[in-house]
């Protein structure tokens, strides 16, 4: 994966389902997404960070919606570090309560 690229997975479709399961209803639609990197590549050592801006309709309102997405970085290097990313998420949930 090169700086400018994304994963294949984090694409419209992605959103979508996220979207539905997260409370927008099973009418939301992406019109239009720009994703691109929130950081630079190997900023976050256990984590790849992109921002989507992203059209969507919902039982026809348009509106912008700009998300934060984290993931796990694809270098296999780094992938053998996910219970590093793991550990990141449960400290984030205990912190949020």
């Amino acid at each position: 994966m090169t700086e400018m690229d994304v994963p294949n997975w984090l694409n419209s479709s992605f959103f979508e389902t996220a979207l539905k399961s997260g409370g927008y209803g099973p009418n939301v639609t992406v019109t239009s997404s720009e994703i691109g990197r929130a950081t630079a590549a190997g900023e976050n050592y256990g984590s790849d960070i992109f921002r989507a801006k992203l059209q969507v309709a919902v039982d026809g309102r348009r509106s912008t919606l700009s998300l934060i997405v984290k993931s796990l970085p694809e270098k296999e290097e780094m992938a053998k570090a996910n219970i590093l990313f793991c550990v990141m998420l449960h400290v984030r949930d205990i912190v949020a309560c």
